[in-house]
């Protein structure tokens, strides 16, 4: 059920709309189940669309044409929780169908409609930068920026490109993606935001399977694109008449793979090994006749041009293979740019993608996706245990239960074992781990009783080698039903969920195991529900009361009668309800109170406590299934307090409550404060951060599992921040060769490279009769590592020139100065002079 606020342009509420059939007649009815409707989302396209239907009566006709007139604003709630702001941009009013169908989007007519110019950057630039040029005055503002400081110099030609259409291409070109964010109070927008994000949704680990979730997989291979060389044509750089080519460009692909001609064609020898014309037989190995392509750039600059080259190629090097997954039913916790694994066992294709489009029904509360970003993944659980270890769970349901008591709970953990008759003492896991060939996968099912009481059972089967085929476990099915007796099993019709059993009946639990020669087992297991026992005998008779003993009334009406002095009146139809203590005092009832000092309270619970100090050591605040962030991700656990140390120890839960195997702790102390989340293994750390004494520590899981788990760890601390604040701060400004003929001359800067995050950056300018002419800019570097390692040594450093000339300069760095050689003016290096020296 959702509800839906309409509002006019200044944000005064026109009317509600609700999927709930149930809502008041003053509630406009809405669906969202038509061809187009449906809240949708696009990775690509950045912003959010909602699209439905108002059914309404007559006498409601000019409401519903107010309430969505094109410009009025649309708010609700997403199915994540978060807030939704959009503006109607058209609309359908039909007052003799009774329907009024809307479009509205969340980027607002000020990004949709405005318009802006063709524009060339004349320097580097941020994305926050050019957003804000761009958008600047539609009341958007930047909200969360994963690359603040990355810069590019982008040109556009185009002179009618939507205010939305061109921040989409700046996010193209910075390789990130936007979306929108707004921040309502009551029905008032009071932030609208652009998050710019490196990627946007996550991985939650969530598996579609063939038969399942998924009706199939159709999978398609072409080569109509494939090439194994590209020969690129840029766009022509201001104040040319020439498109930019490759040709004189120097590169080497610092992986060996890829070679840049001179003729300018980017080619891939590996490739055409495969896909030569010239390959036969005799000729395994080919070296000549590769299938080129000419393509066309936008890019203005040799470097640019080689990326866009170098990306195409390694796009179109290979067959391109497709896959067309037919969705049956998508989890509620799948958002847009989330990944999910797709598998289909029978045709052993494991595969990742991810969520491009999504669109969801309010009232159907149900979505819809498209998938893309395909990517074969491995199988992490061989097909043949898995399907054993879910055999033996199934099994494991069909024990009997003890006379009169029912099943609570049960809980199945799997453990891989060298023995097939002693249990495995090692750690058992939610998850079913790898099992080797020969060794035993072990399954162990605790029982809870509704009495408290625990039973536990093993179960084994055994992982085959390669060999002949045997018979085993196909599958295995256990279904319920109540029965009269315990001795015959029913002939009525058996349940797969376990059915209410009265006091005296019996619920019987049968499990059919199929095995792979088409053979059957059948087994029975019952339990007996137990009834009330007899009325026991009555008691012998107490002594007589005293008649002047205070009474102690329980009740809402005031007591009547012949009432002893300082009787008590608890004033409440039960103890539970009690809502004030009244004393007789012999002619009235007075109000009373009791002393605090005199309670020992040993469970006190569901009471609101007001104004009140409480000393304790400890305090213990348990909860369950509690909502942790916007996705849906729900935890269950404890909140401590705890002499000085406050902590919090929980499980990961999918959004219906089922624990995941991840668990985490955060805890704050005088030390500091720790925090860390674990695998779905329950132990294996995945991240963990250390706040103490001025240093932060960062812990990331890279691979492995419990003790072959390897980690990369880094910390933060003042003086590494400062140097990070200090990166690019100039350390030396001048013109020097660094030494020619006459002078070895030599450069100070103002900061020794020990006191440097990393080292010193060394910026090189053209140098012609005897001046710096302010430009042929390059730069190089000279680490602290390096330094420290070799102090005072010689060293090389390769620089380009203005003319395109590779070259040297020999330099000794010390910790507190640069040092030059009498023939750093020679030749090609004589064209190269230092101009300034930067802290990096």
């Amino acid at each position: 059920m959702a509800d839906f606020y309409f509002t006019d342009r200044k944000y005064n509420q026109l009317g509600i709309a609700s999927t709930d059939e149930l809502a008041s007649s003053s509630v406009i009815a809405i669906d969202d189940i038509g061809g187009q409707e449906g809240d949708y989302q696009s990775v690509e396209g950045g912003y959010r669309s909602y699209s439905a239907t108002l059914h309404f009566s007559p006498d409601q006709s000019a409401q519903v044409k107010e309430m969505t007139n094109v410009g009025n604003f649309v708010l609700f709630k997403g199915r994540a929780g978060e807030s939704v702001w959009t503006t109607i941009l058209s609309r359908e009013h039909d007052p003799l169908a009774g329907t009024d169908t809307f479009v509205a989007e969340d980027a607002s007519i000020d990004l949709i409609n405005g318009t802006v110019g063709a524009y060339a950057a004349s320097s580097a630039m941020t994305i926050a930068q050019y957003i804000e040029l761009f958008a600047g005055d539609s009341g958007f503002v930047i909200g969360y920026n994963e690359i603040p400081d990355l810069t590019r110099t982008l040109k556009w030609d185009s002179d009618d490109s939507s205010i939305l259409t061109r921040i989409l291409s700046v996010a193209k070109q910075f390789g990130v993606e936007l979306s929108f964010r707004f921040e309502v109070r009551g029905l008032s927008v009071i932030g609208k935001y652009i998050d710019i994000r490196k990627r946007i949704g996550g991985n939650k680990g969530i598996y579609l399977r063939v038969d399942t979730d998924l009706n199939k997989i159709v999978t398609t291979s072409d080569i109509a694109d494939l090439c194994t060389a590209i020969a690129g044509t840029g766009g022509t750089p201001e104040g040319s008449d020439t498109p930019i080519t490759l040709k004189g460009y120097q590169w080497v692909d610092p992986n060996g793979r890829y070679i840049l001609g001179g003729d300018g064609v980017l080619r891939d020898p590996v490739a055409l090994r495969t896909w030569s014309r010239l390959l036969s037989n005799t000729n395994t190995n080919p070296v000549d006749a590769h299938i080129t392509r000419n393509k066309t750039y936008e890019a203005t600059t040799q470097a640019t041009l080689l990326q866009s080259v170098l990306s195409d190629l390694e796009k179109f090097n290979h067959p391109a293979v497709n896959y067309e997954v037919n969705i049956a039913k998508l989890p509620d916790t799948v958002n847009i740019g989330d990944t999910v694994y797709l598998v289909d066992e029978d045709e052993q294709l494991f595969l990742s993608a991810r969520v491009l489009e999504l669109t969801y029904s309010y009232s159907n509360e149900s979505g819809t996706a498209t998938l893309g970003d395909y990517l074969i993944q491995a199988s992490q659980v061989s097909a043949e245990y898995r399907a054993l270890a879910e055999t033996l769970a199934k099994q494991n349901k069909g024990q009997d239960g003890k006379d009169g008591i029912g099943i609570q709970s049960s809980i199945v953990t799997y453990q891989a074992g060298s023995s097939g008759v002693s249990a495995p003492t090692g750690t058992w896991s939610d998850a079913v781990p790898n099992v080797a060939a020969n060794q035993y996968l072990w399954s162990r099912t605790i029982i809870t009783m509704t009495d408290g009481s625990t039973s536990t059972t093993y179960s084994v089967g055994k992982m085959g080698a390669n060999g002949a085929d045997r018979i085993g476990l196909k599958s295995s099915a256990v279904t319920y039903q109540i029965g009269t007796n315990g001795t015959t099993a029913p002939s009525g019709t058996w349940s797969s969920t376990i059915p209410p059993a009265s006091q005296g009946t019996y619920l019987w639990s049968r499990t059919v195991t199929l095995y792979t020669d088409g053979t059957q087992n059948t087994s029975y297991s019952v339990a007996y529900q137990g009834t009330n026992g007899a009325k026991g005998d009555t008691g012998p008779q107490g002594p007589p009361g005293s008649q002047n003993v205070p009474m102690t009334y329980v009740q809402t009406a005031t007591p009547t009668g012949t009432i002893v002095t300082n009787s008590l009146w608890w004033v409440g139809a039960t103890m539970s309800s009690v809502t004030a203590l009244k004393r007789w005092n012999g002619s009235s009832w007075i109000p009373e109170s009791i002393a605090q000092a005199v309670l020992n309270i040993i469970e006190l619970n569901a009471v609101t406590i007001n104004s009140a100090i409480i000393n304790s050591p400890k305090i213990n605040v348990p909860f369950s299934h509690a909502v942790i962030n916007e996705s849906g991700i729900l935890s269950s656990g404890n909140l401590t307090l705890n002499g000085t140390s406050y902590s919090i120890d929980g499980s990961i839960e999918d959004a219906n409550g089922k624990a995941n195997g991840q668990k985490y702790h955060t805890e704050l102390n005088p030390d500091g404060m720790s925090s860390y989340i674990t695998q779905t293994d329950g132990t294996t750390r995945l991240h963990t951060s250390r706040i103490s004494m001025g240093v932060l520590e960062l812990s990331d899981l890279i691979s492995g599992l419990g003790n072959n788990a390897t980690y990369n760890t880094s910390s933060l601390d003042a003086e590494k921040i400062y140097q990070l604040n200090n990166v690019s701060n100039p350390l030396w400004k001048g013109v020097s060769l660094l030494g020619w003929s006459g002078d070895a001359q030599s450069v100070t800067p103002s900061k020794k490279i020990t006191d440097c995050l990393n080292g010193w950056k060394l910026v090189w300018g053209a140098y012609s009769n005897g001046a710096f002419t302010g430009t042929g800019i390059s730069e190089s570097e000279i680490s602290k590592t390096s330094v420290l390692q070799y102090p005072g040594a010689g060293r090389i450093l390769s620089i380009m020139n203005y003319a395109n000339a590779n070259c040297s300069k020999y330099v000794y760095a010390f910790t507190d100065h640069i040092a030059g050689n009498t023939k750093n003016s020679d030749g090609a290096a004589g064209n190269l002079v230092l101009v300034g020296v930067y802290e990096y």
